[in-house]
Order: structure tokens, then sequence, then C-alpha cells
């Protein structure tokens, strides 16, 4: 299995933020359903769902990103740090952030 790195994904997601809006959208609404830990790949497959069988969508969106969304989420909201299991590399919202700068 080809890994995404974290370059490609920070281009993906500065490309596409409407899929990190439904991501957090969604996670959001999980969290609301009184779930304490959930998978990101579920909350893919609604994403997969929604922007493939209903809207129509033009681009595949692939499992290999969840990783990087749930590491976002959970940097971006640390109250819920540990929501999604994650293991290797963490992602680190300031080279995230410096990456959409450019630097």
């Amino acid at each position: 299995m080809t890994e995404i790195s974290k370059r490609k994904f920070d281009e993906f997601d500065l490309e596409h933020p409407e899929i990190w809006e439904r991501f957090e959208k969604f996670t959001f609404e999980t969290i609301s359903s009184g779930k304490k830990h959930y998978s990101a790949r579920a909350v893919f497959h609604r994403l997969r769902w929604e922007t493939e069988i209903d809207e129509g969508g033009q681009f595949k969106l692939s499992n290999k990103w969840s990783r990087w969304y749930s590491r976002k989420f959970m940097e971006t909201h640390p109250h819920y740090n540990g929501f999604f299991r994650t293991r290797g590399e963490e992602f680190n919202l300031a080279d995230f952030e410096a990456a959409a700068r450019g630097l």
C-alpha cells in the first residue's frame, strides 16, 4: 500500500477545502451522537458517498487521506485528542500551516 506523504496531503487539502469542512462537520455530528471514539475511515465513507454518489463527484476520495484528516482534526480541536485512534507519524498543525503559507 502506498503511503501518502504530508506534502501531498497539504496540497490536496489546500485544493479541496470542502473535504476538510465536511470531515469536521461529520466528525462533530458523530461526537454529538454520543460517540467517544470513532473511525476516520467511517467518516470518509460518508464523505465518499456524498461527494461521489449524491453529487456526482469528479475525483475519487481515497481512504489514504483519512489518517491526515484525523490528525488535523485532533490538532485543531485538542479537546477531542484521542477521538480517532492514530498510529505512526504525528501530524503537527504548525507544520501544516507553514506548508500552507509556502514555508
